[in-house]
This record gives C-alpha cells, structure tokens and sequence, in this order.
C-alpha cells in the first residue's frame, strides 16, 4: 500500500487501461400506514457527501507497472472527475449504533442515498462503555474523513503505557509503550475513547434528515424491484422501501432472524461489570495513564485511566472459577457490588476502584456472541457488525471489524456490475476475515504476526480487490 497524503493507493489487477468510477444520488421515499402521509424528500443532502468536490469519494484506476492500477480509496481535496453510478441509488440501515453510522458514512461517500433508522430517540448506546479503536478501524475511519479521526483522538487518548499488575498489591510486573507496536508500525494509533463520544461524533458526520428516531423495526419483506422495512412509531407503522436494506441492529438484530430464523448469541461463561468514574475519585500509585490489567483464577481487571477526565473498568468472572456464581443475575445495584468485593476480596487495587464507583454506574452483562454466519444476505437485504458477527472483547475487535464492513460494502457497491455481485464478493470478502477473528478471539495464544495481520488486513489494502470494468 502506498500513502500519497490523505490519498490511500492500492494495487489492483486490471487490463492496461483507464477506469473512472462514480456517483449519483436520488432521493428517498417513505410509506406510511396508520393514518400516516406518504413522503418524497426530492431535496434530500442524504445522497451526496458535503456536496462539494473537497468531500467526494471518487475512486479513479490508472495503469502502472505489472498489470496493477492504483485505486484512490479516499480523496485528497480538491480531485475531480467522470464518475459512474452505483448499482443502488438508495440504502436504508436499520440501526443507528457505530456500525450502521460509520456505514452511512462510507455509502453516502459513494453518492448512495442513506437514511438510518434508530430505535431509540436519541442516538445512543454503550453507557458505561469505554471503547478501543485498533490501527484498522482507526485506519477505515481516516479513510472516510480525516477530520473523524482528528476529532477521535482528540477525544480520547492514544498509544500510552499499558501494564500488567499483580492483582493483588497492584505493583508492575511488566510494561510497554505502545506506540511503539501501533502508530509506528501501522501507521495508525490504538486510541482509547468513550463509546458515546464516538458515537457522537460518528452521528454529527451524517446529516439530520438522514437519520430517524425511534423507529422500531418489526420486519423485512422483499421482492425483486425492492426491499421493503416495517417499523413502529409510537402508535403509528410505517414501511420504507429501498433497493437495499442494511442490517446494522447489533447481536440481537431483528433484520438477521428474518432472514435466517432465531439464531441465539453464545453464552461464553463469563460475566463482565464495568463503570466509568471520575478519576480523581480514586488515587493509586498503579493507576497511570493508559491501561492496567490484572487476571488470575478465573478473574480479570481491566482499566483504563486518563480519558477525558475519566477513568474506566471492566472486571469479569468465569462460571468455573466461581462455581457458577458467575451465572447468577443480581438483584440491585446494591447486591452487584457487593458481590464484587466479595469475589475480588484480596485485590487491592480492584477494590479500591470499588469503593470510588458509585454502585448505580456499573453494568452487568454476560458474555456473548454468535457465530459467523454462512450467508450474510438474502435478496435486497444484508447484515453488518454485530448482527452477523459478534465477537467477544478479548480482542477489542467488535466495533472495529464493524467499520471495515461498511468500507467493504461501500467499495463492492461502487465496483461490482450488479447488486447481487456486489453481495457475493462482499460477503467472500468479509466471511473470511470474520471467521478468523472470531476464531482467535477464543484463543488464549496469539503471536505478533496475527496482530500483524489483523491492523493492516482492511478492506482497501488488500490485493484482490474486486473492481469491475
């Protein structure tokens, strides 16, 4: 991969000419049922980026050495060019968390008109959360906007010390920088930011009268001219067509059990609580900034210390190492934290936090995930991040994998001749790496060369890029 300023440049096979590939937009359309009125938002700013040629995506090919073309994956102001339309004009995503947002993004990159629909009122989710953005959704998301990274690492801290402590007086037992494995390596940081900071920031890259609130999907019927999602509202249903319908609705997704029957997450024998406090509520001598852990006999700790003011924790117990204890749900907010003290009594540190955290903030959650699934599209319909692939967090890979599913679509949706082709190579493409991610994610021993892999396999990078005349 070659990097030619914001310019990401890729080799990829091709006859000895030049293509031009570009973009279009039409406008969304609603139907509504229940007393609603039907709507048409011919002037939507839905299917154009920020309507200037300083933002647009176009991916251009010239011939270079061997047989190869150099792809632009993202723009640098100011290029312009003949562009061809893509194989839809319009994409609904059911789902407004940071997988069906970052998507958005990328499609609307592409000239695809994109509404999002949101099951809450507000774009929200992961309270309580602390998330990790690794060099390839770091990567993904600079390729859609720079300006979206800038203010990401602005957020959040990036490539600071981590350490591992004894659980039980908190003392070092090794360290490393590592910016030293991230940035200078791959090119991009590991940066760590609150959920909902990135999903702020994520939601404010798409424009209002993209995205719709409270919207609960109910269904998805199809036919072979469109797709077709049926949502409630309050007292009212509506039904909004589209040539294609992005399943982005997370582990539990609605859109996924339509299409493929009930497919239940996997428990995985654990059970994780976490917080997110005030860090000069607790003072510790091991709590520097950047990351901290700490396991042993079927417990862990996790922190992370510095993040605009905060300080988060993640502290989880096996079924096994706690006779099953593990399983059982608490009561209260109360009971959760008083077990806590209980099955971490003799970790000094862990309790320290303990004491300083507030016990309505912690969150209890089992967890799980689900299968890779075979098929990750039926017709107009397709799924994307957590919905076809939740991978547990031992890796921090969930939201990241997320984003490179949405480049992979957009780029497949821009390249390919028809939409079921489009498809079929997103979902080649994007099986495979899932399944190996979800794969290592359950082992306990993972060399630097899979890390290797894993930061630098984005969509864009690699050499088999599908991309039609």
């Amino acid at each position: 991969m070659v990097l030619v300023d914001s310019l990401v440049c890729l080799p990829v096979p091709c006859s000895r000419r030049t293509l031009v590939f570009s973009l279009a937009n039409t406008a969304p359309g609603i139907r509504r049922r229940g007393g609603g009125r039907s709507r048409s938002s011919s002037s939507s700013s839905c299917g154009r980026g920020n309507g200037d040629s300083s933002s647009s995506c176009v991916v251009v090919l010239g011939v270079v050495r061997s047989g190869f073309a150099v792809a632009a994956a993202a723009v640098a102001p100011g290029l312009t060019g003949k562009m061809m339309k893509p194989v839809v004009d319009k994409a609904v995503i059911v789902g407004g968390g940071l997988g069906g947002l970052a998507a958005a993004i990328q499609l609307r990159k592409i000239g695809i008109d994109v509404q999002v629909y949101e099951r809450n009122m507000r774009m929200s989710g992961g309270e309580g959360a602390l998330i990790t953005l690794f060099p390839n959704g770091c990567q993904v998301l600079n390729m859609a906007d720079p300006q979206i990274m800038a203010k990401i690492r602005e957020a959040g801290i990036a490539d600071k010390v981590a350490c591992i402590v004894d659980p039980k007086n908190g003392e070092q037992e090794s360290s490393w920088e590592l910016n030293e494995r991230m940035e200078k390596t791959y090119g991009q940081p590991s940066v760590a930011v609150l959920w909902q900071n990135v999903l702020n920031i994520l939601s404010e890259a798409v424009p209002d009268d993209c995205k719709y609130m409270g919207y609960e999907c109910l269904d998805v019927s199809q036919d072979e001219q469109e797709a077709t999602v049926h949502f409630k509202r309050g007292d009212e249903f509506i039904s909004v067509k589209a040539p294609l319908v992005i399943g982005a609705d997370g582990i539990h997704s609605i859109i996924r059990s339509k299409l493929f029957g009930l497919t239940p997450p996997r428990d995985n024998g654990r059970t994780m609580w976490r917080a997110v406090i005030d860090e000069h509520l607790c003072s510790d001598l091991a709590l520097k900034v950047g990351t901290i852990s700490a396991t042993g006999n079927g417990r862990t700790i996790f922190i992370i210390n510095g993040v605009g003011g905060k300080l988060y924790w993640a502290y989880s117990l096996t079924d096994e190492s706690t006779d099953g204890r593990s399983k059982v749900r608490s009561k209260d907010a109360a009971e959760m934290k008083a077990r806590l003290k209980q099955e971490f009594k003799g970790w000094d540190l862990a309790l320290k936090i303990l004491e300083a955290t507030d016990a309505d903030l912690i969150l209890e959650r089992r967890v799980l995930d689900i299968p890779v699934l075979k098929e990750w599209s039926r017709g107009r319909v397709v799924l994307l991040g957590d919905a076809v692939h939740a991978v547990t967090p031992a890796l921090g890979q969930g939201a990241n994998l997320a984003f490179e599913d949405g480049l992979e679509l957009a780029l497949q949706l821009s390249s390919a001749s028809d939409l079921r082709s489009a498809l079929e190579a997103y979902e080649k493409r994007r099986i495979t790496r899932a399944k190996l991610v979800s794969e290592r994610t359950q082992s306990t021993q993972r060399p630097q060369s899979f890390y290797d892999w894993l930061y630098t396999a984005i969509p864009s990078s690699s050499p088999d890029q599908v991309i039609r005349a």
